[in-house]
């Protein structure tokens, strides 16, 4: 969903009780995407792997850091078509950055997919601290219906800083 985003996140979140960090100490966030699309995200849960797993049709894959399975573990193993959705590879981002500097081609996350993919987190966040359902518009880059999260969305300037 590089141009895109979800339309809206809603789950719950533990915080530590003495307030010594500010990230969840838990937390089971739940995405949901015009398309269809569900992402779950889990922070201290069992049921929940770190790492990614990607749920279909024809059975899961599991991805993390070194680590790739799938069930049935026949299709990590098949070959992709020519037709099939690949990847960008890439082994080194800090080469792949350098070497898209000389290039001009676009890195592997360029910043609108960086953007994209903070706002996913930044909306998880502000769900998870004000304890209830966003609504987010993608297309607009606005969350809609609620005043009080959207007000979050941005903060004032420092003097003698504007923005255009």
């Amino acid at each position: 969903m590089d141009q895109s985003g979800p339309v809206s996140v809603d789950g719950t979140a533990t915080f530590n009780a003495k307030r010594l960090h500010e990230v969840t100490e838990t937390c089971r966030l739940e995405y949901q995407y015009a398309s269809g699309i569900k992402l779950i995200l889990g922070q201290g849960q069992k049921d929940i792997p770190q790492g990614a797993t990607f749920i279909g049709e024809k059975g899961e894959i599991f991805v993390t850091r070194g680590q790739l399975k799938s069930k049935p573990e026949e299709i990590v193993m098949s070959p992709a078509a020519d037709s099939d959705v690949k990847l960008y590879k890439s082994a080194n981002h800090h080469k792949n950055f350098l070497d898209c500097i000389k290039s001009r081609e676009l890195p592997i996350c360029d910043v609108e997919i960086g953007h994209r993919s903070a706002t996913v987190c930044h909306l998880g966040n502000l769900m998870a601290r004000l304890g209830r359902a966003i609504k987010w518009d993608p297309e607009k880059e606005e969350i809609v219906g609620d005043a009080e999260a959207a007000q979050w969305l941005q903060r004032p300037y420092r003097q003698p800083w504007k923005l255009g």
